[in-house]
């Protein structure tokens, strides 16, 4: 049987709030967009995809020895911006400031952990953002009118990587955290 997996950290209910007030922002426009609700809102650092079930347990035992030497990351709330073209954009996000290269050398950490049982590498480059809307179809000037908000630029720790199941329904995606894994060491790589 195959699951449909990703690995992700949570986040604080006060950088959802903030993320829901982008959205908020955006809203009147009456865009065809789907929203990410505020439970679903969290930080993808590596979408597996359709995944043999068998493998969960060993992905969920390599994310323990990869979080057990890492300290949480100290982030804050960047930028807005967007996947796609100017004129039709597909996605808008909200960036992220702070400790960005050690996330960065955190999914090389899990990507590295992962090939060694065997799943495949991404072919996608990792870019840390937080997805607040997938765009279904918008008027031209929804990427500027996005780029204008200005999000507070709240600090939060992430802490809790989540090894997640997705299943898709029509009211839009369940997730279901399979493993839960924190980030507990105490020295931070400089």
């Amino acid at each position: 049987m195959k699951l449909r997996l990703f690995i992700a950290f949570r986040l604080p209910e006060r950088v959802r709030e903030e993320l829901t007030r982008q959205q908020d922002w955006l809203k009147p426009r009456r865009e065809r967009i789907n929203w990410v609700a505020p439970e679903g809102m969290h930080l993808t650092l590596k979408f597996l995809g359709d995944t043999e079930s068998v493998l969960a347990e060993d992905i969920a035992r390599q994310l323990d020895r990869t979080c057990a030497a890492e300290a949480p990351l100290r982030m804050r709330l960047g930028e807005p911006g967007f996947f796609g073209p100017e004129h039709s954009p597909r996605v808008l996000w909200t960036g992220l400031e702070g400790e960005r290269e050690r996330l960065q050398r955190l999914a090389r950490r899990i990507e590295h952990g992962l090939q060694q049982i065997g799943l495949p590498r991404s072919e996608r480059r990792f870019k840390g953002h937080l997805t607040i809307g997938r765009v279904k179809q918008c008027r031209q000037d929804l990427a500027g009118e996005h780029l204008a908000a200005v999000p507070l630029p709240l600090e939060f720790a992430l802490e809790e990587l989540d090894l997640i199941e997705s299943r898709l329904r029509r009211e839009g995606p369940e997730y279901h955290v399979l493993s839960r894994h924190i980030l507990e060491s105490e020295q931070q790589e400089e």
